[in-house]
């Protein structure tokens, strides 16, 4: 395609010097794609109950699991090809059942805290936490059902019945309109994951597809703020939501060949709004690594790197 922007060598090479010059170990172990590198940092990363710490730069969380990192690894593992019987896989899945809420049908993100620790101002904990995610129901729970389902073979079936026909139910009834990115993301993930049953997966991948069509960003001039980007929604050529919004993907291509920084680097279009300003700032470094390996990653996978 003529007119096509493209990362060159030079600046590949630059970005992933950033990622093993600044990166945390997990994202510098991703860059490098080897899969013993990859287990060996997430087992630093595990935490006294199976589940994970350390991942969710924008919160401390003092070495305790939480949902949101536990949730991660998972993904991660999963991506990998790790089987239920793998410890790691194995511990995340008991803490994941232990962190449920029946009440909600739901998975707290973070677990309750005293605020005490460097977080960003939507971690901080309150009486009414949940009901202001809205009790979770759609960010984490459509990403913690698929990976369930990625890792099956640990989880009781009719528990995962259960949980999968609450996704399938919540997707019918939501305004698309009215989805914020990070759910709009958790149902995408359920719907593009090959583990999750047909039957579950294909109604929300067709309300998912209207949420995109709802709430994607299309002007370049929003890119650099809050939204659903459209390599948020379609981050990979083979996604099955690819074909019809492939005009803006490939504007936004451009764009993240256009915006890298002098450094390497991608960086976070989002901040603290002034709280822990030191830790912020670490935070900050920590989201660049994370950033730059997923945009290279993705650069990559549509030809726009070497």
């Amino acid at each position: 395609m003529d007119g096509v922007k493209r990362l060159t060598p030079e600046r590949r090479d630059r970005a992933r010097a950033f990622v093993r010059a600044h990166a945390q170990p997990l994202a510098r172990a991703l860059l490098d794609g080897e899969r013993a590198g990859v287990l060996a940092a997430l087992a630093e990363l595990r935490a006294g109950d199976g589940g994970f710490h350390g991942m969710e730069a924008d919160f401390d969380d003092g070495g305790a699991s939480s949902v949101v990192n536990t949730l991660r690894a998972l993904e991660i593992l999963a991506d990998l090809g790790v089987p239920a019987s793998h410890p790691l896989a194995g511990g995340a899945i008991a803490s994941l059942m232990a962190a449920y809420a029946p009440g909600w049908r739901s998975w707290p993100l973070i677990p309750r805290h005293d605020n005490g620790r460097p977080h960003a101002p939507w971690w901080r904990w309150s009486e009414g936490f949940g009901e202001s995610w809205g009790f979770f129901a759609d960010n984490p729970r459509p990403a913690v059902v698929a990976s369930l389902h990625a890792f099956a073979g640990a989880v009781d079936a009719g528990f995962l019945e259960e949980v999968t026909e609450a996704v399938v139910r919540r997707a019918a009834e939501l305004d698309p309109a009215a989805v914020p990115k990070d759910a709009a993301e958790c149902y995408l993930r359920f719907a593009c994951a090959p583990a999750v049953p047909a039957a579950a997966r294909e109604p929300v991948l067709a309300r998912a597809a209207e949420v995109v069509e709802a709430t994607l960003a299309t002007d370049p001039a929003q890119w650099g703020g809050y939204g659903l980007q459209p390599l948020d929604a379609v981050d990979a050529p083979d996604s099955p939501l690819h074909a019809p919004f492939r005009e803006h993907v490939e504007r936004h291509l451009d764009y993240l060949v256009e915006t890298q920084g002098a450094d390497g680097a991608w960086s976070p279009h989002w901040s603290w709004m002034g709280a822990f300003p030191e830790a912020w700032e670490r935070a900050k470094v920590a989201w660049q690594g994370r950033l730059t390996v997923v945009r290279l990653r993705q650069l990559a996978a549509f030809g726009r790197a070497p």
